[in-house]
């Protein structure tokens, strides 16, 4: 049994993007703004092979609202381009990535992080 065969999710990424000022505000120039990031509309990578397991759950109360917070560990094939804060669809939840990890050469491993209003 291989590898790929064992990442039995499929999810959306999405990779930041740096959206360009057209002009300026407040007097500022545009070319002097501070970098804006975002996500884009459409997926970077659709329907990308993963394996996710859950590792922690926790439920705070905040104001106004209960939030959730969720960590999972996520495997990825090793030739995902795969990146810092990259934004993870899977299954309809929003999930942020943390730093990936190149485990022995041969895969790829993130902590991937949601944070939710109940």
């Amino acid at each position: 049994m291989s590898y790929h065969s064992l990442l039995t999710d499929r999810c959306d990424l999405f990779h930041l993007e740096n959206e360009e000022a057209v002009r300026g505000k407040f007097g500022i120039p545009a070319g002097g703004l501070q970098m804006t990031l975002s996500y884009p509309d459409a997926p970077s990578m659709r329907d990308l092979a993963c394996y996710v397991v859950e590792k922690s759950q926790s439920l705070v109360q905040e104001e106004p609202n209960t939030v959730i917070y969720q960590s999972y560990l996520v495997h990825f094939p090793l030739a995902s381009d795969i990146r810092l804060h990259d934004k993870m669809v899977w299954n309809g939840v929003s999930l942020k990535l943390q730093q990936p990890k190149r485990v022995k050469n041969h895969h790829i491993e993130v902590i991937a992080v949601r944070k939710e209003n109940l």
